[in-house]
């Protein structure tokens, strides 16, 4: 039954075509050609050298085994074994784990746990999602009413400053304007009326474009010290203004109300203020020259006090 013969064949037929087959290598063969191939190749080196390579895995300690079947939870029968993993106990499957062979989750135990526990695990991420998106909906519908709520807020403050019969500007860090009033536009003139009906409220035009330097360096000293100037007087365009600059942001944003003092109700409010500002400063100096002079210096404080109650009275 060697190669090239069939199964259940004949016996003597098979043994006639191997006879047959050697008489005809034998018929080839020539002593001579033989002894010459074997002096031609009899001093061939055909020895062999091996190093050994032992391909087994070392056996893992009982402590890592035991680790990994408390892991699998089977610590109570190791030795045996229900055999879906494909090892013949537990206690050979952790081996085979250990050593990198296998997988926990080859086993059905351990991956149904697992399963159970991630399905726990996805539904209490899912609780926690729906809070969080509940929370954050609600937080939405909080910052939409507290934008709206500063959207009007901004608009009323808006008109209010429109309302104002002085002039009122917002400024940046570059004097650069956010926001600015009617009355202030048209304080500054003809050009930034028509660029105020092409951008109203001026906003992101420059402040240097429309007032001189003494002016405007006076915005640059309140940005650079975070210093208020209260009532500066000031000429622009042949017309004399109170000034006020204050901080808004520290080193950000100022703000500024500028009055025109030819303003019939501007001078009343100054020439009162002025008055009572004198009264204020020179009380002391008064009463001193009221102890020298008696009654003299009592009647001078008494006719200013009229002056001032006059113009307040008129107002």
């Amino acid at each position: 039954m060697g190669r090239g013969t069939s199964p259940g064949g004949k016996k003597f037929l098979r043994r006639s075509q191997l006879i047959k087959y050697l008489n005809k290598r034998e018929s080839a063969y020539k002593a001579s050609d033989h002894k010459k191939v074997l002096l031609e190749y009899k001093d061939i080196n055909l020895s062999r050298k091996f190093q050994n390579d032992d391909q087994r895995l070392p056996d893992p300690s009982r402590e890592k085994v035991q680790l990994i079947l408390e892991e699998l939870n089977h610590t109570e029968e190791a030795e045996k074994g229900c055999g879906a993993c494909g090892y013949p106990s537990c206690n050979d499957f952790a081996v085979a784990i250990a050593q990198g062979l296998a997988v926990p989750e080859m086993c059905t135990s351990y991956a149904a746990k697992s399963n159970k526990d991630h399905i726990q695990s996805l539904k209490i991420s899912n609780e926690k999602l729906a809070q969080a998106k509940e929370a954050l909906k609600e937080s939405e519908q909080i910052a939409h009413r507290e934008k709206q709520v500063a959207r009007e807020a901004s608009e009323i403050t808006r008109t209010m400053l429109q309302k104002l019969p002085s002039g009122v500007v917002i400024l940046d860090e570059a004097l650069k304007i956010h926001q600015a009033n009617q009355s202030f536009i048209e304080l500054l003139g003809d050009d930034a009326k028509e660029i105020n009906e092409v951008i109203p409220g001026l906003t992101g035009a420059d402040l240097k474009k429309f007032l001189p330097y003494n002016i405007y360096n006076l915005f640059t000293y309140v940005l650079s010290n975070n210093e208020n100037i209260t009532n500066r007087d000031i000429i622009f365009n042949e017309s004399q203004y109170s000034l006020s600059v204050f901080v808004i942001r520290k080193d950000k944003i100022v703000g500024a109300v500028i009055r025109d003092l030819s303003s019939p109700e501007v001078q009343k409010e100054e020439i009162v203020k002025r008055l009572t500002d004198v009264v204020d400063k020179n009380l002391s100096l008064v009463q001193q020259i009221a102890f020298v002079l008696g009654d003299g210096a009592s009647e001078t404080e008494r006719m200013l006090n009229s002056i001032i109650e006059s113009y307040k009275s008129k107002q």
